[in-house]
């Protein structure tokens, strides 16, 4: 092992450009996958990338006017609660048809449930008949910041100041209502309240659910929503394309890894007159294969560590949406373990590649056997027996046949 790790340094010493190439290679590779991951999760799962931004709650309850939020702060699990906000049931009329809905009474945006402004901008005392609309009821009305929304029956007039994403239950003609945000002089007769719940523990939604109707009554909350039927609401229309950007990202890690397989081999190749002397100085096979496959997994794991450390810390900061993706990534329940697991598959792939390579360096002989030496230039091999018996002579030069050669027969 000393002569191993002695032969390894030796060698660093005196190839520190390849050594060097190895590891950028390895960074490079595992930063791309690094950043494809947080792309992947930024484009196939925008809900949960709106429930990051906008703290969402995990469980959300619509109760009666007369239910005492208050009663839920102390429950055991939840972290805090957001609201109670009065709603009132509505039909709002456009351009583009009609939609049932549900105007919830807030001033200021909530920091649980915080609707994400996507155009226009929030609530402004200075409009009093201002409203800011759902994304998804927004596009199933036509409607964008400046149009006005009318009550079908009264003479009610709501203008539209913005548009935002909400990680609540979306907008689905005839079966649920899309949600609406008004200032609480809007909401005049209210017909019921929303409570939101942010628990400590998400998992435990069925749980805090029991504790809440336990604590309000069931009389008292009407209906109940949570994160998880939000997000396999949402997830839906995204599978194909999360499945075709899955296996596009697979393909991207084949191809990497054997364009790092291809530059070890070449590195081995390099040192076939080196492996031959270790051998004859007394390595085995197995030491050989030893001494490449512990130099380039060093070089493998060096780069991996540096690129997730890179990544975690600068990723943010880079410009535009890649940026973007990379905090929103970054808050994502599984973003400690994509952080291990890239690193780590990329590093065994790199390592089952190099085990290939250093396997045929293993198998290089002490002594290099010489390559059989080719034929002078223009010299010619004697004509066979074959030859002579059917007048095929080679000739001399310039067609002239050679002394004592039978010329052969002319047509």
């Amino acid at each position: 092992m000393r002569a191993t790790l002695r032969w390894a340094h030796s060698d660093l010493r005196t190839h520190r450009g390849e050594a060097l190439f190895l590891v950028l290679a390895t960074a490079g590779v595992v930063v791309s996958l690094l950043l494809a991951t947080a792309l992947f999760g930024y484009a196939t799962n925008p809900w949960q990338r709106v429930f990051t931004q906008a703290h969402g709650a995990h469980v959300t309850l619509h109760t009666t006017v007369s239910a005492d939020a208050d009663r839920l702060t102390g429950l055991e699990g939840v972290r805090s609660v957001a609201g109670p906000y009065p709603t009132s049931s509505l039909t709002l009329s456009s351009q583009g048809g009609r939609a049932s809905v549900e105007v919830r009474g807030t001033r200021d945006r909530p920091e649980v449930g915080r609707p994400i402004v996507t155009s226009g901008h929030w609530l402004d005392p200075a409009t009093p008949d201002g409203v800011v609309l759902e994304s998804n009821l927004a596009r199933a009305l036509l409607t964008a910041p400046g149009d006005t929304l009318s009550v079908p029956g009264t003479a009610r007039r709501f203008t539209v100041v913005g548009v935002a994403d909400s990680a609540e239950p979306r907008f689905r003609p005839g079966e649920r209502a899309g949600l609406v945000w008004a200032l609480p002089s809007a909401v005049a007769d209210p017909d019921g309240q929303v409570i939101g719940l942010r628990l400590t523990d998400p998992g435990d939604t069925g749980y805090a659910v029991q504790r809440a109707v336990t604590e309000l009554g069931a009389g008292a909350i009407g209906e109940v929503a949570t994160w998880q039927q939000a997000r396999a609401e949402a997830q839906g229309d995204n599978r194909l394309l999360g499945q075709v950007l899955g296996l596009f990202g697979l393909g991207a890690l084949v191809a990497a890894g054997f364009a790092v397989h291809g530059a070890i081999t070449t590195r081995i190749r390099g040192h076939l007159r080196d492996i031959s002397v270790l051998k004859a100085i007394g390595f085995t096979p197995g030491q050989v294969v030893r001494v490449f496959l512990i130099q380039h997994l060093g070089y493998a794991l060096l780069g991996a560590v540096a690129a997730a450390a890179l990544t975690e810390a600068l990723g943010g900061s880079v410009p535009g949406r890649l940026g973007d993706a990379v905090d929103v990534w970054q808050g994502l329940p599984g973003h400690t373990a994509a952080l291990f697991v890239v690193p780590v598959g990329a590093v065994l792939f790199i390592g089952a590649t190099t085990g290939l390579a250093a396997w045929r360096a293993g198998r290089v002989p002490p002594v290099p056997v010489p390559r059989p030496a080719a034929a002078p230039a223009g010299r010619l091999r004697r004509a066979g027996p074959w030859r002579r018996a059917h007048g095929r002579v080679p000739a001399g030069p310039y067609g002239v046949p050679r002394p004592g050669r039978r010329a052969p027969p002319t047509a």
